[in-house]
Protein backbone atom coordinates (compact mmCIF):
# COMPACT_ATOMS: atom_id res chain seq x y z
CA UNK A 1 0.00 0.00 0.00
CA UNK A 2 2.84 2.40 0.89
CA UNK A 3 4.60 1.62 -2.39
CA UNK A 4 1.44 2.37 -4.37
CA UNK A 5 0.94 5.67 -2.54
CA UNK A 6 4.56 6.71 -3.15
CA UNK A 7 4.33 5.81 -6.84
CA UNK A 8 1.14 7.85 -7.20
CA UNK A 9 2.67 10.77 -5.29
CA UNK A 10 5.84 10.74 -7.41
CA UNK A 11 3.72 10.51 -10.59
CA UNK A 12 1.66 13.53 -9.54
CA UNK A 13 4.80 15.52 -8.76
CA UNK A 14 6.38 14.62 -12.09
CA UNK A 15 3.20 15.48 -13.97
CA UNK A 16 2.85 18.87 -12.25
CA UNK A 17 6.49 19.67 -12.95
CA UNK A 18 5.93 18.71 -16.56
CA UNK A 19 2.94 21.07 -16.72
CA UNK A 20 5.05 23.93 -15.33
CA UNK A 21 7.80 23.11 -17.79
CA UNK A 22 5.30 23.11 -20.64
CA UNK A 23 3.95 26.55 -19.61
CA UNK A 24 7.47 27.93 -19.32
CA UNK A 25 8.42 26.58 -22.73
CA UNK A 26 5.23 28.01 -24.24
CA UNK A 27 5.93 31.45 -22.71
CA UNK A 28 9.49 31.41 -24.04
CA UNK A 29 8.23 30.38 -27.49
CA UNK A 30 5.53 33.10 -27.57
CA UNK A 31 8.00 35.80 -26.49
CA UNK A 32 10.57 34.55 -29.01
CA UNK A 33 7.96 34.47 -31.76
CA UNK A 34 6.75 38.00 -30.96
CA UNK A 35 10.29 39.38 -30.75
CA UNK A 36 11.23 37.64 -34.00
CA UNK A 37 8.18 39.14 -35.70
CA UNK A 38 9.18 42.62 -34.56
CA UNK A 39 12.82 42.18 -35.58
CA UNK A 40 11.87 40.79 -39.01
CA UNK A 41 9.46 43.63 -39.72
CA UNK A 42 10.40 46.30 -42.21
CA UNK A 43 7.15 48.16 -41.56
CA UNK A 44 4.48 48.27 -38.87
CA UNK A 45 1.01 49.51 -39.74
CA UNK A 46 -1.27 50.49 -36.87
CA UNK A 47 -4.91 51.02 -37.72
CA UNK A 48 -7.18 52.98 -35.42
CA UNK A 49 -10.92 52.31 -35.31
CA UNK A 50 -13.86 54.18 -33.87
CA UNK A 51 -13.95 53.04 -30.23
CA UNK A 52 -17.76 52.64 -30.32
CA UNK A 53 -17.24 49.79 -32.80
CA UNK A 54 -15.16 47.92 -30.24
CA UNK A 55 -18.26 47.40 -28.12
CA UNK A 56 -20.19 45.92 -31.03
CA UNK A 57 -17.73 43.51 -32.57
CA UNK A 58 -14.39 41.94 -31.68
CA UNK A 59 -13.09 41.78 -35.27
CA UNK A 60 -12.48 45.45 -36.04
CA UNK A 61 -10.76 44.52 -39.30
CA UNK A 62 -14.23 44.35 -40.87
CA UNK A 63 -14.48 48.14 -40.52
CA UNK A 64 -12.70 50.99 -42.26
CA UNK A 65 -9.98 52.43 -40.02
CA UNK A 66 -10.39 56.03 -38.91
CA UNK A 67 -6.62 56.58 -38.93
CA UNK A 68 -3.53 54.70 -40.09
CA UNK A 69 -0.06 55.05 -38.56
CA UNK A 70 3.04 53.72 -40.29
CA UNK A 71 6.40 52.89 -38.76
CA UNK A 72 8.90 52.57 -41.59
CA UNK A 73 12.26 53.76 -40.35
CA UNK A 74 14.66 51.73 -38.26
CA UNK A 75 14.28 54.24 -35.42
CA UNK A 76 10.47 53.97 -35.48
CA UNK A 77 10.66 50.17 -35.41
CA UNK A 78 13.12 50.27 -32.51
CA UNK A 79 10.87 52.70 -30.62
CA UNK A 80 7.98 50.27 -31.01
CA UNK A 81 10.09 47.55 -29.41
CA UNK A 82 10.90 49.89 -26.50
CA UNK A 83 7.26 50.31 -25.46
CA UNK A 84 7.40 46.65 -24.39
CA UNK A 85 10.07 47.21 -21.75
CA UNK A 86 8.72 46.34 -18.29
CA UNK A 87 5.61 44.81 -19.78
CA UNK A 88 3.26 42.29 -18.20
CA UNK A 89 2.43 39.17 -20.19
CA UNK A 90 -0.91 37.47 -19.68
CA UNK A 91 -2.46 34.22 -20.81
CA UNK A 92 -5.66 33.83 -22.81
CA UNK A 93 -7.72 37.00 -22.95
CA UNK A 94 -11.43 36.70 -23.58
CA UNK A 95 -13.36 39.40 -25.38
CA UNK A 96 -11.10 42.45 -25.48
CA UNK A 97 -12.56 45.68 -26.83
CA UNK A 98 -10.29 46.25 -29.79
CA UNK A 99 -9.83 49.78 -30.99
CA UNK A 100 -6.57 49.25 -32.92
CA UNK A 101 -4.87 46.57 -34.96
CA UNK A 102 -1.12 46.23 -35.48
CA UNK A 103 0.16 44.65 -38.68
CA UNK A 104 3.78 43.53 -38.94
CA UNK A 105 5.10 43.42 -42.48
CA UNK A 106 8.33 42.37 -44.11
CA UNK A 107 8.24 44.35 -47.34
CA UNK A 108 4.69 43.52 -48.52
CA UNK A 109 4.30 40.18 -46.73
CA UNK A 110 2.26 40.28 -43.53
CA UNK A 111 4.15 38.40 -40.82
CA UNK A 112 1.52 38.68 -38.08
CA UNK A 113 -1.05 41.00 -36.56
CA UNK A 114 -2.28 41.85 -33.10
CA UNK A 115 -5.27 43.66 -31.65
CA UNK A 116 -5.09 46.52 -29.17
CA UNK A 117 -7.60 47.19 -26.40
CA UNK A 118 -7.26 50.73 -25.03
CA UNK A 119 -10.64 50.66 -23.26
CA UNK A 120 -10.36 47.92 -20.60
CA UNK A 121 -7.85 49.70 -18.34
CA UNK A 122 -7.55 53.35 -17.40
CA UNK A 123 -3.73 53.57 -17.54
CA UNK A 124 -2.84 50.42 -19.48
CA UNK A 125 -3.22 49.02 -22.97
CA UNK A 126 -3.67 45.33 -23.79
CA UNK A 127 -1.98 44.13 -26.98
CA UNK A 128 -3.49 40.75 -27.85
CA UNK A 129 -2.22 38.05 -30.13
CA UNK A 130 -4.75 37.61 -32.96
CA UNK A 131 -6.29 34.44 -31.50
CA UNK A 132 -6.19 35.95 -27.97
CA UNK A 133 -3.95 33.17 -26.63
CA UNK A 134 -1.69 35.71 -24.92
CA UNK A 135 -1.36 39.44 -24.53
CA UNK A 136 0.98 42.13 -23.30
CA UNK A 137 -0.13 44.91 -21.00
CA UNK A 138 1.79 48.13 -21.48
CA UNK A 139 1.62 51.66 -20.15
CA UNK A 140 -1.08 53.67 -21.95
CA UNK A 141 1.01 56.84 -21.98
CA UNK A 142 3.85 55.01 -23.76
CA UNK A 143 1.34 53.84 -26.38
CA UNK A 144 -0.05 57.36 -26.88
CA UNK A 145 3.44 58.87 -27.06
CA UNK A 146 4.46 56.33 -29.71
CA UNK A 147 1.39 57.05 -31.85
CA UNK A 148 1.90 60.81 -31.48
CA UNK A 149 5.51 60.45 -32.62
CA UNK A 150 4.44 58.39 -35.65
CA UNK A 151 1.78 60.92 -36.54
CA UNK A 152 4.24 63.79 -36.24
CA UNK A 153 6.79 61.99 -38.45
CA UNK A 154 4.13 61.04 -40.99
CA UNK A 155 3.02 64.69 -41.22
CA UNK A 156 6.64 65.78 -41.73
CA UNK A 157 6.94 63.21 -44.55
CA UNK A 158 3.92 64.77 -46.29
CA UNK A 159 5.33 68.30 -46.09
Amino acid sequence: MKKGFIIILVSILLFSCSDKTQNTIQNIWEDYSFNTTISNSTQIIIKSYDSTLANKRVNVEAYIPSKIYRARTKKQLEEFDKIFLNTEKTDYCCCPKNSYSIHFLNKKEELDYFYVDTIEFKNKVRICEKSYQFSYIINKQNWKDYLNELEKNNQNDRN
